[in-house]
């Protein structure tokens, strides 16, 4: 055989036939997210919210959310600020052809029963090999949105992209969920020795400390945005973590140097812990300052 059909060959076998894909996996499990709660005047908003779920795109859904930010914990201020910058991303997925077409996540993530079946999102590059690196993505407080993975994919490109979908609040998020949750893609994607970057977005941040604390083992490394340690974890960092925080320095918890305590204290377990502040920027730097953000993040991603 000559060597440009062997090479055409392979190149298909270790893709396993695909082009760049959005997939959806689902496992039976019995560690899904409870219905979320909401007061009062959030509550009233979300049989009307639910109801849209089944029939508008994600697009629509988010900008609905945003006049009534309560929905998402946001304040009208922060919503404001947000519209422009998220209608700017839905616009460059409407013209992607991987993402144009991807069904949204978030009617599993506000359901009104909880569900016997786990979720995930995946990213599948063009010419995945075993080699390719994976990227296991926890989501911020409000539900799994597209726009979070589609930025991710098209700063890496060349990564799987895991986003597990978990109700409106990863900070709780279950270990055996997650740990299902990969077994479940490693099985569909012939994938055995997934060993994943593991980054939580917020209140996703929270849950990804406690699953890098828990099961360190399961994880190339942890990174940590727009979150801090929780207080019962620091202490808990092994000794050859490698943890890495990013948050904004408007945050009340970097104004009030409790962040730098937190950090402080992580390192007497954990000397290599980084952390870095992006200049001016409040919670939500990844939207406003996605440069400066995905300059560190890829540093801290090719740190051997």
């Amino acid at each position: 055989m000559r060597p440009f059909l062997l090479t055409l060959l392979l190149a298909g076998f270790l893709n396993d036939g695909h082009a760049e894909e959005v997939i959806r996996v689902t496992w039976k499990t019995a560690h899904a997210a409870a219905p979320p709660q909401f007061a009062r005047p959030a509550s009233d908003f979300l049989p009307m919210f639910r109801l849209a779920l089944t029939s508008l795109p994600e697009s629509a859904i988010v900008s609905m959310a945003l006049s009534q930010p309560a929905v998402l914990g946001l304040s009208q201020e922060q919503a404001a600020m947000m519209r422009p910058l998220l209608e700017a991303r839905y616009e460059l997925m409407a013209k992607s052809p991987t993402y144009s077409g991807v069904a949204s996540a978030l009617p599993y993530c506000f359901a009104a029963t909880q569900s016997r079946e786990g979720l995930a999102l995946v990213h599948v590059p063009t010419m995945m090999t075993a080699q390719t690196p994976v990227l296991l993505f926890l989501h911020g407080y409000g539900g799994s949105f597209l726009w979070y993975q589609h930025l991710l994919a098209e700063q890496f490109p060349r990564t799987l992209i895991i986003c597990p979908v978990y109700g409106i609040n990863t900070s709780t998020i279950s270990s055996d969920y997650v740990r299902e949750c990969l077994q479940a893609v490693a099985t569909r994607l012939g994938r055995p020795d997934i060993k994943p970057f593991l980054i939580g977005l917020s209140a996703g941040g929270f849950g990804a400390c406690d699953l890098y604390t828990q099961h360190p083992e399961r994880f190339d490394r942890l990174i940590c945005l727009a979150a801090y340690p929780p207080e019962d974890l620091l202490p808990k960092f092994p000794r050859e973590s490698k943890a890495f925080f990013m948050v904004g320095g408007a945050e009340y918890y970097v104004k009030s140097g409790d962040f730098a305590r937190r950090i402080a204290q992580v390192r007497q377990h954990a000397s290599s812990t980084q952390d870095f502040i992006v200049p001016q920027a409040d919670h939500f730097f990844l939207l406003s300052h996605t440069d400066q953000t995905m300059a560190k993040l890829r540093e801290w991603l090719n740190r051997q």
